[in-house]
């Protein structure tokens, strides 16, 4: 019998330190990464908190409902010409095939519905061509305005539970914050960057170019790149989609059942007959306290450091 196993994702890394020529080109992006998300919380948080009190407008949620107001209609100018080039795209296709094409407009935030969705800030930084929206790729930016979504969403979510069970909770859950370091981690698409002669990665807005021919990159397609900040230095992290080989399984009818556990490590019983075997976990269970412990005790050197 032949079985074709899905692709296989592999991770290939490269330190990038300080003296390194694209040491600055890096840094920038990740700088630029938290400055994108920082925004995009700012508009969130300015409209939720505005809306959702019965203070006076403060300045700056004033200022973010101002800019919305001025940019609503340059929005939905956008979302029409797209709706009509979509409409005239569906009518070249045969009356059968033809699907029914929605415009959604955008409406500005109210009292009722004191929120601004993934699709509605991403369609506001367009129209207002924002400076942090602007300074990345697009897909980054994108890319970091969705996880920030995704934690607002998780907000929600426990505000909705905490109304429901507040002795769940020490107390009622928060918006998400801005991030206070000067830097966050980046993520590209393989649309944004792009390995040259299986030697080269090649990354959007710079001629500079990383050498990653000592990695041993020899096949398999680029999936994403990510870029992350650690100890002053940056990681470049290469995720590679390696198609898996064709597995010949013969079939004999002989099987085995493991059933792995803590206490006991493994049971093992098979239908040939032979007898059961448990292996015990306590060794493994002791090795593994003594990772954790050593590893707790360097973790928290590195943070605060070691007393002389």
């Amino acid at each position: 019998m032949t079985k074709e196993n899905p692709s296989n994702y592999k991770t290939l890394q490269i330190w990038i330190k300080k003296g390194h020529r694209m040491y600055s080109y890096f840094q920038e992006c990740c700088h630029n990464a938290k400055n994108m998300y920082n925004t995009t919380n700012f508009y969130i948080r300015q409209v939720y908190t505005g809306l959702t009190q019965e203070k006076e407008l403060q300045p700056l949620q004033k200022e973010v409902l101002d800019n919305i107001h001025k940019n609503i209609g340059k929005m939905n100018d956008t979302q029409l010409l797209a709706y009509q080039k979509k409409l005239e795209k569906e009518k070249l296709k045969p009356k059968e095939e033809q699907k029914e094409i929605t415009c959604n407009l955008f409406s500005e935030p109210n009292f009722e519905k004191p929120y601004v969705d993934y699709n509605f800030l991403d369609a506001l930084f367009k129209a207002m061509i924002q400076n942090d929206y602007r300074a990345l790729p697009t897909q980054c930016s994108q890319s970091i305005m969705k996880g920030l979504f995704q934690n607002w969403k998780s907000f929600f979510a426990s505000l909705k539970d905490y109304k429901k069970n507040p002795n769940k909770y020490a107390g009622m859950p928060r918006i998400p914050k801005y991030i206070r370091s000067s830097e966050k981690e980046i993520l590209y698409t393989n649309q944004d960057c792009i390995i040259k002669n299986g030697r080269f990665l090649k990354f959007p807005k710079t001629k500079l170019q990383l050498n990653i021919g000592k990695l041993g990159f020899t096949e398999g397609k680029l999936k994403q790149v990510r870029v992350i900040p650690k100890y002053n230095e940056y990681v470049v992290e290469l995720v590679i989609d390696v198609p898996s080989e064709e597995q010949i399984i013969e079939e004999n009818a002989r099987y085995m059942s493991i059933d792995l556990g803590i206490d006991n490590l493994a049971t093992i019983v098979t239908n040939t007959g032979m007898k059961p075997v448990l292996v015990k976990g306590k060794h493994v269970k002791s090795i593994n306290q003594y990772y954790n412990k050593m590893k707790s005790h360097f973790t928290s050197i590195l943070r605060n450091g070691k007393q002389t």
